[in-house]
């Protein structure tokens, strides 16, 4: 079972979902790109003896809209925000894909906050050669131009919008793994349901990371790292993944049955297990 968990953080109201009892290991759990704190409804249970305060992310789920352009850095002042409204010295922080990527950057700016990482498909932020970012900015600034006119669309029913939304993927989803995301992810108006989301979310960065920025906050990584990655998840093979691991003093990398939701998709007792493995 889960509650309901609100936050005031600089003025904006971030919602989210706690789960397991009070006084347990403290867990801030924070979602991919496009999700919210459904994301872990399946492996939060697993999670024994832990406090899991799984967030809906800015623009994303339940919390609040910035209506601009988001980047991943956004997410460090509100990992913060949302710790000193919990009042929580220290946290395990569990993230999937972006929200591991978020984990990432605060644990090498934070890393006296951090106990620990618990990542999912991710090991900081996704990036692209050098070379690429004018045109990368060219391009989102022009989509950036239209997004004032862009209409988010409507379905009929919450299964059209699950249906919608393994097809529309850019990773692939299973039905099964969309669910709980989608229920959590849609509001209700007078013509049907649309997503909760803000559709700027949508829009490609303006702007990234490149390597040797990320780098720098890895090495600072001095916590243990876990790393779990699916068999057809879409970080088991990235060519800069190596060379991040071997950046890390403390990690350990498994890969488990799944594709990139593999906390979705089955999975999440057998990952809830091996994370717990180092907090005993």
């Amino acid at each position: 079972m889960s509650e309901p968990a609100r936050f005031q953080i600089s003025g904006s109201s971030f919602q989210g979902l706690c789960f397991g009892p009070e006084d347990g290991h403290q867990v801030l759990a924070l979602h991919g790109w496009l999700d919210n704190a459904a994301s872990f409804k399946r492996i939060a249970p697993f999670l024994a003896g832990c406090r899991v305060v799984a967030i809906d992310q800015r623009g994303h789920g339940l919390t609040d809209h910035l209506r601009r352009p988001y980047h991943i850095w956004d997410g460090v002042p509100d990992v913060i925000g949302v710790l000193e409204a919990l009042g929580w010295d220290r946290a395990i922080l569990l993230g999937h894909s972006m929200g591991a990527a978020v984990a990432t950057l605060f644990a090498g700016t934070y890393p006296d906050r951090v106990q620990q990482l618990w990542l999912l498909e991710g090991l900081g932020p996704w990036t692209y050669s050098d070379g690429e970012a004018p045109d990368q900015l060219r391009e989102s600034t022009e989509r950036l131009k239209q997004m004032e006119d862009r209409q988010p669309p409507l379905y009929e029913s919450i299964d059209q919008a699950i249906d919608a939304r393994v097809r529309g993927g850019l990773l692939p989803l299973t039905r099964a793994a969309a669910d709980p995301i989608v229920r959590r992810g849609l509001i209700r108006n007078s013509e049907g349901w649309t997503w909760a989301s803000d559709k700027f979310l949508t829009l490609p960065p303006l702007f990234r990371m490149d390597e040797q920025q990320i780098r720098v906050f890895i090495e600072r990584l001095n916590m243990p790292v876990s790393l779990a990655v699916g068999d057809t998840g879409f970080f088991r093979d990235p060519s800069f993944l190596p060379a991040r691991i071997e950046l890390c003093r403390d990690i350990r990398v498994e890969t488990f049955e799944g594709g990139h939701h593999l906390h979705l998709e089955g999975a999440e007792e057998a990952i809830a297990r091996w994370f717990l493995e180092r907090l005993s």
